[in-house]
């Protein structure tokens, strides 16, 4: 029995990895102006959004799910030319009640800052991955040197 349970946990867990990387997928090419800027191309990441999804942006900002919406819409293009990030780091930790705590660092070569990101995630059918992002935390650190 209790590698069933493992074996479930280490499935959500794959989840909710994959999810990080479909957002950033397909925030990459609408933030570079690389997708057309039409709803569909933006609505998958609003989708992911819990209804009581919140997100501290690196200035401090708050911003609730609707508000994040014309955020969302408002950078198409407003990153071209800015290098690829890369997802770096990445740590889930899945707490009771299917909710997961996933932190990770985005990273572009050439620039000292990385920004960390720290997200609780839960379970939710309802979203078109099965995961729904309920809150952000972004933060900007500068590297370590190498």
């Amino acid at each position: 029995m209790a590698s069933n349970r493992t074996l479930e946990t280490s499935d959500k867990t794959a989840l909710v990895e994959a999810e990080v990387y479909r957002w950033y997928n397909l925030f990459f090419p609408w933030s570079r102006g690389m997708s057309s800027q039409s709803e569909g191309a933006i609505k998958p990441l609003y989708d992911a959004l819990a209804d009581d999804f919140r997100v501290v942006l690196t200035d401090g900002q708050i911003m609730e799910r609707a508000d994040y919406w014309e955020r969302l819409w408002g950078l198409h293009g407003k990153r071209a030319g800015s290098p690829e990030s890369h997802i770096t780091n990445l740590s889930i930790t899945p707490l009771p009640g299917g909710f997961f705590l996933t932190v990770f660092d985005l990273v572009k070569d050439g620039i000292t800052k990385k920004k960390v990101d720290s997200a609780l995630m839960r379970l939710d059918e309802n979203s078109p991955s099965g995961i729904s992002w309920i809150y952000v935390h972004e933060s900007e650190h500068e590297r370590a040197a190498a």
